[in-house]
């Protein structure tokens, strides 16, 4: 039987949504160096998170747990390395 190591994260991930959204932030962090300009920062994250606001999609709650944790694990890459 072969066992898995748990990933690092910035936080404990128990909603399922967000630990989807964490892992393809993960990816699209690890593998678009070529297609961004910079790292994300605060100001990307608050961006984003109003606008997912501002577009009513807070009232999924499921949908906006993924989306937020795309973008913390985007964050994530700047300070855990990739496995």
């Amino acid at each position: 039987m072969t066992t898995r190591a748990k990933q690092a994260t910035l936080l404990a991930i128990t909603n399922p949504h967000f630990q989807k959204g964490y892992d393809l932030g993960r990816i699209w962090y690890f593998s678009s160096f070529d297609e961004r300009t910079g790292e994300p920062d605060d100001t990307y994250l608050l961006v984003n998170i109003a606008s997912y606001c501002e577009k009513d999609l807070h009232t999924n709650p499921d949908w906006l747990a993924e989306r937020v944790g795309f973008l913390i694990g985007m964050v994530s890459g700047l300070h855990i390395p990739k496995e």
